[in-house]
């Protein structure tokens, strides 16, 4: 009798933990800069990789470069896609063999969420 009520609580034990593992394991998108799979997220790291160096972390700017994003405010998608694809004289190197347009819309929306987040402080 003993060992069936233990084989019992095993079993139940085992059923939860299998049932917590599935509903835990869900991929979820969002769109949290955070989150690693997130759209902005993504966004965010091509900047980082190109763009931070002259605009900064945020698109703040610098003495080397306008600022892309500033309480909210953006620099208009057809400007910034233009002025990432072929380049700018006076310093803006173009990436057009480097970044697709996806690349350059996952690039906006992460600035426009960082213009948000400026707006609302």
């Amino acid at each position: 009798m003993k060992t069936g009520n233990m084989f019992k609580g095993i079993r139940s034990v085992f059923v939860y933990f299998l049932l917590f593992w599935v509903l835990g394991c869900e991929k979820k998108e969002t769109l949290l800069p955070e989150h690693r799979g997130g759209q902005i997220y993504q966004g965010k790291v091509r900047m980082d990789i190109k763009c931070y160096g002259c605009h900064g972390w945020m698109g703040e700017g610098s003495m080397h470069a306008p600022a892309l994003a500033d309480n909210g405010r953006t620099i208009p998608y057809f400007e910034f896609y233009s002025a990432v694809t072929y380049g700018r004289g006076g310093g803006m190197p173009a990436y057009e063999r480097m970044l697709g347009e996806k690349d350059i819309r996952l690039m906006i929306d992460w600035l426009q969420q960082v213009s948000v987040m400026r707006q609302s402080k």
